[in-house]
């Protein structure tokens, strides 16, 4: 398997027109790379209090809080710039009264600790941001309400992919994304049990139910 290369050049997109571009690029091609992630968000079943890892500029969070509207989103995102973008997106949407943003890392304990506890966490196409992915998991694992689920999608390093002459910015994703080998490795070593690693390429997720 190709090495795993770090991505550190777009850890935190800044700058209101480079965020901006971010989400009408998400509005134009957000139906195909998310459709796999918002069926599995679907096929979870959960209301409630959600937690979202990663929200951007707030495309896919529009989406979930519109399929969910009897659930609470809080969302944690790193770049402020990306949170003003996506603060606007919600009011545009109609989604702000049940919609909240707050700057900050998987990483913080404390932060993540303090949101409280909730029904359903998930994050799309940011693990392979997380500068600790055991401790993120850690912090998330915590934060599930009872019987509550934990769903993590994104890209997945194969070598089908990792050699592809794809525009930039997609192959550093790709060549610093994880394999599910990998990521059953990190639920050992947390002595995480009740989860389930699914290929769905290019892409692949884990999911962890909280029993």
């Amino acid at each position: 398997m190709p090495r795993r290369v770090l991505h550190t050049d777009l850890e935190v997109i800044t700058g209101e027109q480079t965020t901006e571009d971010y989400l009408k690029m998400q509005k134009r091609i957000g139906r195909f790379y998310l459709k796999g992630f918002l069926r599995l968000i679907a096929e979870k079943g959960k209301a409630g209090r959600f937690l979202e890892i990663g929200p951007g500029p707030g495309y896919q969070t529009a989406k979930v809080a519109e399929r969910n509207p009897k659930s609470e989103i809080v969302a944690v995102e790193l770049s402020p710039d990306m949170i003003a973008v996506a603060q606007s997106y919600m009011k545009q949407r109609g989604f702000s009264d049940r919609v909240r943003f707050v700057q900050g890392a998987v990483e913080d304990e404390e932060l993540i600790k303090e949101l409280g506890k909730f029904d359903l966490i998930y994050s799309s196409f940011s693990l392979h941001h997380w500068k600790n992915p055991v401790k993120g998991f850690q912090n998330l694992h915590r934060a599930l309400n009872e019987d509550g689920v934990l769903l993590i999608y994104d890209l997945e390093r194969h070598w089908l992919t990792y050699y592809l002459p794809i525009r930039r910015g997609i192959v550093e994703s790709i060549r610093s994304s994880y394999t599910p080998k990998e990521l059953s490795a990190m639920m050992a070593e947390l002595n995480i049990q009740n989860y389930q690693v699914q290929r769905h390429f290019p892409y692949f997720s884990v999911s962890v139910r909280n029993r």
